[in-house]
């Protein structure tokens, strides 16, 4: 088999080139079964298309097509959304919905309101989403806001339910302090040096703990309102909100670099300071 050159002269398709096409051609069909799609990418493709213009049901069917194509070999996602028409943050946010409520029967009640509408709850939790579904008073009060009432609601709601877990957490330490201070007075301590020191170290964690958890808390916020910034931005204010995402990561890496911290990904999903383990314990 032969391939036209630049001078127009024609040069064979080497053998290995050929056997990547085949594996790719191969590794795109078993990810196309995996989803339960038959036929060809080209066909999945066509099918997509006409579901552009689409109903709130036809999301979860979009959804689950992106969900696939992101795992298509050698970087044919980028190629396949285009194909599609749909834009990188279209795409994403469909694939968030069919991964929060394809296959849920439950929640199909909550499949009855308009698309921005379902977006918007698509960030809410499993948990959240199942007692709305099944409360018909607060599903007609959503049918009921418009898309920005929604939005400034749950935004409220996730507000409120940060504060809520912060205020248990601040409990939980404070009582945590008491125990403590209680245990020391009723010890025997020898050496009221050490047993100073001892607490100067608990308490020093504790307010290293007590830090994270606020970060965390505060990043999971900038996190939600860079997605609305996000919904529906021009170009500019797009460029913009990711230009202030590169700079707190760079601020987060400086932070690493600067302690001399690698990344670890075991690290990321079980930190070790949530282990809480005694402080200054021989």
């Amino acid at each position: 088999m032969t391939n036209e050159a630049k001078a127009g002269e024609l040069v064979p398709i080497g053998v290995e080139a050929l056997q990547l096409q085949a594996a790719d051609e191969q590794e795109t069909t078993r990810v196309l079964a995996r989803y339960g799609y038959k036929g060809t990418l080209d066909q999945l493709l066509m099918q997509v298309r006409q579901r552009v213009q689409r109903s709130t049901e036809d999301m979860l069917e979009i959804g689950r097509a992106v969900c696939c194509l992101r795992e298509l070999p050698r970087g044919r996602y980028g190629e396949a959304i285009a194909a599609i028409g749909l834009s990188a943050d279209s795409a994403r946010r469909l694939a968030a919905v069919a991964m929060k409520f394809l296959g849920k029967e439950t929640l199909r009640p909550l499949l009855d309101f308009d698309q921005s509408k379902v977006y918007e709850l698509a960030l809410l939790d499993d948990a959240v989403l199942e007692g709305l579904a099944s409360d018909p008073a607060r599903l007609d009060q959503v049918e009921r806001m418009s898309v920005s009432e929604l939005r400034l609601a749950l935004r409220a709601a996730r507000h409120d339910g940060e504060a809520k877990d912060a205020r248990l957490k601040d409990v939980h330490q404070e009582n945590a302090a008491l125990r403590d201070e209680k245990a020391s007075r009723t010890k025997y301590t020898p050496d009221q040096a050490k047993t100073d020191e001892h607490k100067r170290r608990a308490s020093r964690s504790r307010a290293l703990h007590e830090g994270a958890l606020q970060a965390i808390a505060q990043f999971n916020h900038w996190g939600a309102v860079l997605n609305d910034v996000l919904d529906g931005c021009d170009d500019a204010e797009r460029e913009h909100a990711l230009s202030s995402a590169r700079w707190l990561a760079q601020q987060i890496a400086g932070l690493y670099l600067a302690h001399g911290i690698d990344v670890d990904f075991a690290e990321i999903i079980t930190p070790s300071w949530t282990r809480l383990a005694t402080v200054g314990e021989e």
